[in-house]
């Protein structure tokens, strides 16, 4: 049997989207709602920004795990600290030992690099490998990680023929079925002081975004080039909020596929910044984007819950409140970092 290799990665991401397709639609297809990306959007979010990082295991020329970060700055409290976000953990279920030496050739370049923290997302499912994995990490590692976290989405249906369709949970494709014109309702369509978002608006926004989650517990610590990388993402849009001359407010999404029972097109919600905007413009500037989607033939929209996301403005808009399915898992690189869980918090969870 060939032995395991794990390296950086060096390719076109087309064999990574294979491997997360092949291991996560037949162990959560139909169980959940779980995103599906391609390579595409891998080429982008990890081959595009010299700053991330890929780490791969081969056994033989057969890719069997990955897992990837990107680096970011995170105010806790009155500090400002190094981490890395962890995203598409992945590892062929042939190979689930692979998960560990991962895991700990990630940890190392952590080191080695200054990370103080790193900052990953967790399905909160008994049944899945993944939740075992960080289960027993955790029990058996728990001076390097800890489940923080626990949390959900806020999600709007804006096609409910095919949420009825595909719909994992029965409520979901009942609720699609029989409250269809009600749920993807908003109570205002087009704003005209929305408009789409142009280079000239990075500082501004910027300068939002931070000063948006200044009083948060945890927060991202946003540079305009951080910014700039996020909103020039082909796989995203940004739509801002206009008022006399000046930008008050900014919503940035990602278009991604959904897994549930079938694929949908949907839009994850990434950032949301405003400046003195009443609840009244929020929910114009909402409504605009769920108008702006649909004719775009995006099937559903979500948003984590989190302090970053104006509840009341959501609501009113008839997003629902998911129901909590993943958990926030902290890796602890540097010692002495005092972990208490955050109330507030507003992070890049994908």
């Amino acid at each position: 049997m060939p032995e395991i290799e794990i390296r950086g990665y060096r390719g076109d991401f087309e064999d990574i989207a294979e491997l997360v397709r092949r291991v996560w639609v037949p162990e959560y297809g139909g169980k959940m709602w779980f995103p599906l990306p391609d390579a595409s959007f891998f080429r982008w979010n990890l081959g595009a920004r010299s700053e991330t990082r890929c780490f791969v295991a081969y056994e033989g020329k057969k890719l069997v795990g990955s897992v990837s970060y990107m680096p970011h700055s995170l105010r806790i409290g009155s500090s400002v600290l190094p981490v890395a976000l962890h995203t598409s953990f992945t590892v062929d279920p042939e190979h689930r030992r692979v998960a560990l030496s991962l895991i700990e050739r990630l940890r190392r370049e952590h080191e080695d690099s200054g990370i103080a923290l790193a900052i990953g997302l967790i399905l909160d499912d008994p049944t899945s490998s993944s939740y075992r994995f960080w289960t027993k990490y955790a029990q058996t590692f728990p001076h390097k990680f800890r489940v923080l976290l626990r949390s959900g989405y806020w999600a709007k249906f804006l096609a409910p023929r095919t949420l009825a369709r595909a719909g994992v949970n029965a409520w979901e494709r009942q609720a699609s079925r029989a409250l269809g014109p009600l749920l993807r309702f908003t109570p205002h369509r087009y704003d005209p002081h929305v408009r789409s978002y142009r280079a000239g608006d990075l500082e501004r926004c910027t300068q939002i975004l931070n000063k948006t989650s200044a009083g948060f517990d945890w927060a991202l610590d946003w540079s305009p080039n951080q910014l700039s990388s996020l909103v020039e993402n082909p796989e995203s849009g940004t739509l801002v909020f206009e008022r006399d001359g000046d930008v008050h407010g900014m919503v940035n999404y990602l278009s991604l596929v959904l897994q549930g029972r079938e694929p949908i097109r949907a839009a994850l919600i990434d950032v949301w910044a405003d400046d003195g905007l009443s609840n009244a413009q929020r929910v114009r500037l909402f409504g605009h984007l769920c108008n702006y989607l649909r004719e775009r033939d995006t099937h559903g929209v979500i948003a984590p819950r989190s302090a970053m996301m104006p509840a009341a403005a959501l609501m009113a808009n008839l997003f629902v409140p998911a129901t909590d399915h993943f958990r926030i898992g902290v890796h602890l690189i540097r010692s002495g970092i005092p972990l208490t869980p955050p109330k507030t918090w507003s992070l890049l969870i994908r």
